[in-house]
């Protein structure tokens, strides 16, 4: 009897030592993430500024397709960098695209910008569907969402990757007549969403080389 008796205090221990080495474990994981609920007027660019990280990894973690439709009591996982956060812009605007680009070198700093957004529609281009040239950059490429942004080829010549900070990667294809020195205009398909994206100033850019 006395031999079954070590053998279950030996298999307690054993289990007890399990248990509080994955609890350790799990807390150690977590270490670094943290839970947010979304609040009004939250998007995911802002909370990427805040947290000091990047509306890509804030996608991916939490594997939203479209990062511009999150919703009020959503909880967003979010890995806390130790870099400081982030101040938040003055405007509420709305989450863009993820880009579509992989990971590339970085560039030359251009200094801060002002960014807007802009649509193919006549709020934007004063042009309809079926209208000649709806949709076609000045550079005579498509826009397209998550890649086109509209510059001043003074500043950023056509053609160029940019890398703007909370953002990602974009290619200058478009120019406009409001778009002049150090502002760039971020094409969205969807007029709601450009709205929402208002006015961002101070954001960092570099050309890619």
């Amino acid at each position: 009897m006395l031999w079954k008796r070590c053998w279950i205090g030996v298999f307690l221990f054993c289990m007890l030592l399990s248990c509080c080495s994955g609890t350790a474990l799990a807390a150690d994981g977590q270490a670094d993430m943290i839970y947010v609920t979304v609040k009004k007027g939250d998007t995911v660019y802002e909370l990427a500024r805040k947290y000091g990280t990047t509306v890509e990894k804030i996608s991916d973690i939490n594997h939203l397709t479209n990062p511009s439709l999150i919703r009020v009591g959503q909880i967003l996982k979010i890995l806390q960098k130790s870099i400081p956060a982030m101040e938040a812009e003055e405007s509420s605007p709305s989450a863009v695209l993820v880009s579509s680009f992989p990971d590339l070198p970085r560039g030359q700093a251009l200094g801060e910008f002002t960014l807007t957004a802009y649509t193919a529609g006549p709020e934007s281009t004063g042009k309809k569907p079926g209208d000649p040239g709806f949709g076609i950059t000045s550079s005579g490429e498509r826009a397209e969402e998550g890649v086109t942004i509209a510059v001043d080829p003074r500043f950023i010549p056509i053609g160029s990757r940019v890398y703007i900070e909370g953002i990602g990667y974009r290619v200058a294809q478009d120019t406009g007549s409001a778009i002049k020195g150090k502002r760039i205009d971020v094409f969205m398909n969807d007029v709601h969403v450009a709205r929402q994206f208002g006015v961002k100033k101070h954001v960092k850019v570099e050309i890619i080389q």
